[in-house]
């Protein structure tokens, strides 16, 4: 008894003590969040050999000369040296953890369809914080357009995307290149006109700083926390500015907008789409019903399901129609 006794203590203990540690730092969220990303590879599409067939891989691992650590990127292009559109990809992992290469079926599928895709990679947080991903996706994107000729970009065609904490960086970048009030805010020299970018991707992302946390979402409100510093973010400067929805304008770029509906970022889908439609902004949303496998967070890498093929073909036909 006296030995149960012992071990029923050293386990208060040490719920005691994960729970001030947790209160107060953000240490083992996030080593969490890096053990739940890591490995979270996309699903091979049905037909990979003949998306392999019908693209070149121009570069892996390539610098993009970044101020700021981890700025590499892969890129993939379809066959052929005519200019193509250029599709800068962001993946998500809440900013703090994942990588781009889990994102390579998906971003190769992407090329696949008529496109240069650069699967980029940015400084994760804590270590980077808010604006630091901004202003590496601009460092990417004068990067690529430097090496225009080399990797087959049509410098008048670009296209910004990502998923989950890329949807959120992707949609910020929308803001970059239209608003610029916001990009005083951020700092730098802008790559790319407005009239350069033809549109964003927003997968699963989250656009709604303030509602965020009622959204329940799994470790979310800690990784804005190692992004802006501030345990209570809300109304900081920096939370200000992560919020998307309160600085679109008429001149923010079209977008196409997808969601699982049991994802519970559903709704903060559904404010994004709110917010450009009141703006005049055209938005070509997909936000499709469960009928079989459960379609939740980034169900469009599941590249063996039929809703995330459907996604694929809906978004290649958005990049097709602002391409011409």
């Amino acid at each position: 008894m006296r030995w149960w006794m012992i071990v029923l203590l050293v386990l208060i203990v040490l719920v005691v003590i994960v729970w001030i540690v947790s209160a107060n730092t953000t240490v083992l969220q996030c080593w969490l969040i890096r053990l739940i990303c890591s490995g979270n590879a996309g699903v091979k599409p049905n037909d990979y050999d003949a998306v392999l067939s019908s693209i070149d891989t121009l570069a892996e691992d390539i610098s993009y000369n970044s101020a700021f650590d981890n700025g590499v990127l892969d890129i993939y292009a379809a066959k052929g040296n005519s200019p193509k559109p250029l599709i800068v990809y962001a993946h998500g992992g809440y900013y703090v953890g994942d990588d781009k290469r889990d994102f390579a079926y998906y971003c190769q599928t992407l090329a696949s369809k008529g496109y240069v895709v650069a699967n980029m990679n940015y400084q994760l947080a804590p270590e980077g914080r808010y604006p630091t991903q901004m202003l590496q996706v601009n460092e990417a994107i004068d990067f690529l357009l430097s090496h225009a000729e080399d990797y087959r970009i049509d410098t008048q065609k670009i296209f910004i995307g990502g998923d989950s904490a890329g949807a959120h960086l992707s949609s910020q970048m929308g803001l970059y290149y239209t608003n610029p009030a916001f990009q005083a805010r951020i700092g730098g020299e802008p790559a790319i006109t407005k009239n350069q970018l033809k549109g964003v991707i927003l997968h699963c992302g989250y656009y709604n700083i303030d509602t965020l946390r009622a959204t329940g979402f799994p470790l979310i409100a800690d990784s804005v926390w190692m992004m802006t510093g501030e345990k209570h973010y809300e109304g900081t400067e920096a939370a200000r500015s992560m919020n998307t929805v309160a600085w679109i304008t008429p001149d923010y770029p079209d977008t196409f907008i997808d969601c699982g509906d049991k994802d519970s970022f559903l709704s903060q889908a559904q404010e994004m789409i709110a917010a450009l439609e009141g703006q005049g902004v055209e938005v070509v949303s997909f936000l499709p019903a469960t009928t079989k496998f459960p379609l939740m967070h980034e169900f469009q890498v599941r590249l063996d399901m039929a809703e995330a093929v459907e996604a694929m073909e809906r978004l290649a036909g958005f990049l097709g129609e602002k391409s011409k």
